[in-house]
């Protein structure tokens, strides 16, 4: 322990001996570390940490299974009863959903998200109120319920100051009054992660903030409860699979019309994520391996200059062996200033990923609903960081300390500088040349995002969102029923299409490229679905007449929705090219039919029109069966209008939108104001947060590998300064001089384009599915990353080269 001692301290005045090593490395290390803890950051809150609930290792899921065996389904409320009542193996049960409300603030209204809830959805989750109390089993009974709320702890102090006297007072929540009974504690968000409620209000108050679905309660064919459960201890989960599978065929065989071939799937609830499990360790995965290069290319540099360091240290290493030390005991002194770098630099890189994460905290991605998310530093990121901090000080300080154990001790004791030839500097020169390629592969993605990203606004999604303007509506928060919702969106669109400045203007359910999609189950008649499965899920959307010219959408047969289908006895819809093709084989689909649900019992559609093919979830899908559904005969009480506007007056024409909106009814707010094209901008988050990512990282990994070119060809040049004197004393011209640091420069950097070019070959085909419009390898963008990288290594060997041609011969040849 006292050698250790010794050796940290002796390691400290080192390195404040070299404050140009040391900042250099220091520096390198921060970036590395830094930018690797706070992706870990990030992974730790979404995958990692479990939810802020007491025993979090006994909540599981139970997701609803269709006959085909696919997961991620709702429950009725029935059901959940049945399940709540008969299972055997849980402390409870509980059920939530999610609701849009408007809050009544006077005259103003504001959207809020709230967690409909059952009464002991508290209790299963295992928390309890910063302030007040959370339901009763009274409060969530019909016929003795009293509308209550629990509000969450970041919407109270955003929207009330934290202000506890909100306690006891009422909330006006879709024209009802809700009086408030508690605050739910801090950091608890339910079981979802970063998505916060703003309220939670209890599940018989759904009819209320639902007007059409006042029979939701007794509805066993429809749902949209989630249900999570605490097992009781000592309980597994495969033992709560199976009690609650019995119970599933107990249902099915009651109700064998609605549920034959239904089932459950329990699984642990780990971290909230659900069915975005998947796609975000995807995603997160993409991010930390970024990262991971840029800590590659930072300790390789770091290792570069400490091989260089070790070189000037020479005549010290050589005095000790001479004096009697061993090997072990020199590579035991090196390794351990290698590792104490290192942890001061993760030190440095901890306290830089602290306003890194306060960076990504301040990211707001286009959503309507509040993110929250917890990325706080714990023992995992202490620890990880801890870890990663040790791993790269032993293994990139290895090569160093025993390439440094070994001197030549009679030329170092008389500090013959020339004995440590460029020949000698082989394993630096693999560090420069490791960084280079690492430096490419990063380059290489950082490319193909920031292409893909670029060819992504340039595809043709099958629509035109150049001057159109997209606001949002939610009629059932403002308690509006069918036939008033109807009237309210009738008169709406006849004043917008009136106005000046509009050219056009119509509703929808759902905005392409936006994440909101509404899916069916159809049948058509002579078509059998594949794989056993009861029905094609197909895509759809309910839009309004004149909707298709709005958004510029080709009508390539028939015709467009009208007011007369009201009177039509008989569904119609308006097909894509696909969904024509691949279920009518070339026919002329319009005149077709095909049914919602089963031929046997289901709605029958007729086909009026056929549109061009589109993108509808990503820009970069291919073509899929699609169909809209007219507004005239399927109210939606949420809807989204579509105005185009002439060039430049979207301004004036969203003011006169506001104005007719409070002229109809002052308390209905405008949702969701923006363009087209940025609402159709949240399917490319990942690619824009991946290619912003890596486009930082890249050019970090780029200097980096530029400043471990200029030191070691720096290093070449102070080590040949006699032999370059000779040179020029023979005879030499500037060129030659230069032609030859240049050219021991450039071997390095070109064997590293060539290693990173055959590498990213193999890396880039991993983000194959993050990339539209182009192969993941992309020519151009390899041969311009080659090309930069080329360049940028030209200039790091020409500076150090540039300053050997100002040697003069004389002083060199005294140099030694």
């Amino acid at each position: 322990m006292n050698t250790f001692i010794q050796d940290v301290r002796y390691g400290l005045r080192g390195l404040l001996k070299n404050p140009g090593f040391t900042v250099v490395a220091l520096l390198s290390l921060a970036i590395g570390i830094g930018a690797n803890t706070t992706i870990f950051s990030l992974i730790n809150a979404v995958l990692l940490r479990p939810l802020p609930v007491a025993a979090p290792e006994r909540l599981v899921n139970v997701h609803a299974t269709s006959a085909d065996g696919s997961s991620f389904h709702s429950f009725s409320y029935p059901d959940y009863i049945d399940y709540r009542d008969q299972s055997e193996v849980f402390d409870g049960l509980t059920a939530y959903t999610i609701n849009t409300y408007s809050l009544n603030m006077g005259a103003q209204s504001e959207r809020i998200f709230g967690m409909v809830a059952s009464e002991n959805f508290f209790t299963v989750m295992g928390v309890r109120p910063t302030f007040g109390r959370f339901f009763t089993a009274q409060e969530d009974r019909s016929e003795t319920g009293e509308p209550v709320a629990v509000l969450s702890y970041g919407y109270w102090t955003r929207r009330f100051g934290s202000d506890t006297s909100i306690v006891g007072k009422t909330l006006t929540l879709n024209g009802h009054g809700y009086t408030v009974i508690g605050i739910a504690p801090r950091k608890f968000t339910g079981p979802r992660v970063a998505f916060a409620p703003d309220i939670y209000v209890p599940m018989w108050t759904q009819p209320l903030a639902v007007p059409r679905g006042a029979d939701w309660l007794k509805n066993r064919n429809g749902g949209s409860l989630e249900i999570i459960g605490r097992l009781k201890p000592g309980a597994t989960v495969q033992g709560a699979q199976a009690n609650l599978s019995v119970i599933a065929r107990r249902i099915a065989e009651q109700y064998p019309d609605s549920h034959t071939g239904k089932g459950v799937d329990v699984k642990p609830t780990n971290t909230g994520l659900g069915f975005m499990e998947g796609p975000a360790i995807g995603f997160m995965s993409v991010l930390m391996a970024i990262v991971g290069l840029v800590l590659l290319i930072a300790c390789a540099n770091v290792a570069g200059m400490a091989l260089a360091r070790a070189a000037s240290r020479r005549r010290e290493i050589a005095i000790r062996t001479a004096m009697g030390a061993s090997r072990s005991r020199i590579i035991q002194q090196l390794l351990t200033e290698s590792v104490l770098l290192f942890v001061i630099g993760g030190i440095a890189g901890l306290l830089l990923a602290f306003w890194l994460t306060d960076l990504l905290l301040a990211f707001k991605p286009p959503v309507p609903f509040t993110i929250e998310l917890d990325l706080g530093i714990d023992w995992r990121v202490l620890g990880f960081t801890l870890i990663v901090s040790l791993l790269t000080g032993i293994v990139f300080g290895l090569a160093p300390a025993l390439q440094a154990s070994r001197p030549d001790v009679l030329p170092a004791l008389k500090d013959e500088t020339g004995s440590v030839r460029f020949s000698r500097s082989r394993l630096r020169s693999l560090f420069v040349i490791g960084q280079v390629a690492v430096s490419l592969v990063l380059l290489v993605s950082t490319g193909l995002f920031l292409r893909s990203l670029e060819r992504a606004r340039v595809l043709d999604p099958g629509f035109n969102s150049e001057n159109v303007m997209n606001v949002g509506f939610d009629l059932s928060i403002q308690g509006y029923d069918e036939a008033r919702g109807e009237q309210f969106y009738k008169q709406l669109i006849e004043r917008v299409n009136s106005m000046p400045g509009v050219e056009s203007a119509a509703f929808a359910r759902n905005v392409p490229l936006n994440g909101s999609n509404m899916e069916l189950g159809i049948n058509i008649e002579g078509v059998e679905p594949p794989g056993g499965r009861p029905s094609f899920h197909t895509d759809f959307n309910v839009v309004s007449p004149k909707y298709f010219s709005t958004l510029g959408i080709n009508l390539l047969r028939g015709r467009d929705f009208n007011d007369t289908d009201r009177q039509e006895p008989t569904r119609v819809a308006v097909v894509n090219e696909t969904m024509a093709r691949r279920f009518w084989h070339g026919e002329d689909a319009i005149g077709k039919r095909f049914f919602l649900g089963q031929i046997a019992d289901g709605t029958p559609v007729e086909i009026v029109g056929v549109v061009r093919d589109g993108k509808y979830r990503t820009i970069g899908e291919d073509p899929r069966p699609y169909f809209y559904m007219s507004s005239v005969q399927d109210y939606q009480p949420q809807m989204t209008l579509h105005v185009r506007t002439a060039q430049g007056g979207a301004a004036s024409v969203l003011a006169g939108i506001r104005q007719e909106v409070a002229a109809m009814d002052k308390s209905v707010p405008l949702l969701d104001v923006m363009p087209l094209e940025q609402a159709t901008g949240v399917s490319l988050i990942p690619l824009k947060a991946a290619a912003t990512i890596a486009g930082i990282f890249g050019l970090v990994g780029l200097l980096l590998a530029a400043v471990g070119i200029f030191g070691v060809v720096s290093f070449s040049v102070a080590q040949r300064t006699r032999e370059i004197g000779i040179r020029m004393a023979l005879g030499a011209q500037v060129s030659d001089v230069l032609k030859l640091i240049i050219n021991e420069g450039m071997r390095l950097a070109l064997a590293g384009v060539f290693i990173g070019l055959l590498a990213s070959v193999a890396v880039t085909r991993l983000l194959a599915s993050l990339l539209y419009g182009i192969s993941a390898t992309d020519t151009a963008t390899f041969i311009g990353v080659a090309l930069l990288l080329s360049i940028i290594a030209f200039i790091a060997s020409y500076i150090p080269a540039r300053r050997a041609t100002r040697v003069d011969p004389m002083v060199a040849l005294r140099y030694e």
